[in-house]
């Protein structure tokens, strides 16, 4: 679009230049045709082509056959001693040059409607010839956009593909390590010493964490090559059974979880069900995650005749301003040093992909008192 409106103004500049020239180069070659013309008249029905003359006579004037009205009423050809360099008319102004010679007065008079026949024909052959141009390097330049991009649209589908194969390849073998891992923590004996028991904790986590995020990235490959057909969701009753999956994981990290019934009970939008729901689990998880021991996340649906808006509102650390660009990028960390930074994984960018993916935004701004509150806002049921 921009190259196009780019293009467009340079043709525009370019003709208006080439009429300007124009202009200028006739005008000075009329200029110099009605002053010869009046130089070497010796009577007025020989007159060069586009060009009329009149003889000034004591008894009235004689003018070339064809001669409009209009001219030989000018005011200019009425003076005793006319001189003009151009004749006024009710037409229009017209060159004129003034030559005696022999006693005789001769008025050479340019038909200027040839001169805007002429740049008539200029301005619309240089529009069709640039507009053309532009047509053609579009057509061009469409063409070879589509080839140059086409061997990168294969790569990226190769690549997508890729991680969709992997990613569910890979979810079998990390199940079966996590259900071992889970089996060996359950089986420890009292005499296991408490630095082995945080290493078998932390292997459980770790697999739990390597599941959640082959399980991201194979939904992230889905979604950008979904042709999963929508449907009406009910996102209350969505948030409702997110809410209860984790009211245990939350009772663990000592944290409130909360949720604000909507006035409506059924607050619905148009989705995929198991999308949604992963955004809201990723949502909320996040801000169990970053709330202290003791504090509270509020879950709140709401819906306006524009909007439907999911809220998760946390009294954590907070977000900082130059983060909110980086804490939506895959694989996001928290900076060196700082506690109870985000985990490794897809987080908060898939949820971001699933929201656009539904036609929405995702807001993030701070909790009044402390903390991060995260809105999902997706387009009204009409």
């Amino acid at each position: 679009m921009t190259v196009g409106l780019a293009s467009l103004v340079l043709v525009v500049l370019v003709t208006a230049a080439a009429v300007w020239l124009f202009d200028r180069e006739q005008w000075a070659e009329i200029g110099d045709r009605v002053q010869a013309a009046a130089s070497t008249a010796d009577d007025t029905t020989d007159s060069p082509p586009g060009i009329w003359l009149i003889e000034i006579e004591s008894t009235g004037r004689a003018a070339t056959p064809g001669t409009p009205r209009y001219v030989l009423d000018s005011p200019d050809l009425r003076a005793p001693n006319v001189d003009a360099t151009r004749v006024g008319t009710s037409a229009g102004s017209y060159p004129a040059s003034v030559s005696v010679h022999s006693g005789r007065t001769f008025v050479a008079v340019y038909d200027v409607t040839l001169h805007r026949d002429e740049e008539s024909r200029l301005i619309r052959s240089a529009l069709l010839a640039g507009g053309g141009g532009i047509l053609l390097a579009g057509g061009v330049g469409l063409i070879a956009g589509r080839r140059a991009v086409r061997p990168l649209a294969a790569a990226l589908d190769l690549q997508r593909q890729f991680v969709a194969d992997a990613s569910h390849e890979l979810r079998t073998p990390l199940a079966v390590v996590s259900t071992r891992a889970q089996m060996i923590q359950r089986h420890l004996t009292p005499e296991v010493s408490s630095a082995h028991r945080l290493e078998v904790e932390q292997l459980v986590e770790d697999t739990r964490a390597m599941g959640e995020v082959v399980s991201d990235l194979l939904l992230s490959a889905q979604l950008e090559h979904s042709r999963t057909a929508a449907e009406t969701v009910d996102l209350s009753a969505l948030a409702a059974e997110v809410v209860r999956s984790l009211s245990a994981y939350a009772a663990d990290h000592s944290v409130s979880l909360v949720t604000e019934e909507a006035t409506d009970p059924a607050v619905r939008v148009v989705g995929v069900p198991t999308s949604l729901r992963r955004a809201i689990l990723a949502l909320v998880d996040n801000a169990i995650a970053h709330s202290p021991a003791g504090g509270e996340v509020r879950v709140t649906v709401e819906a306006t005749a524009e909007s439907t808006r999911l809220t998760v509102a946390d009294h954590g650390q907070g977000v900082e301003a130059e983060d909110l660009v980086r804490i939506t990028r895959r694989f996001a960390r928290s900076r060196p040093g700082e506690s109870g930074g985000r985990r490794v994984g897809l987080g908060l960018a898939l949820v971001t992909q699933i929201v656009r993916s539904h036609h929405g935004r995702l807001l993030v701004e701070d909790t009044p008192g402390g903390g991060a509150t995260f809105t999902i806002s997706l387009p009204a049921v009409s």
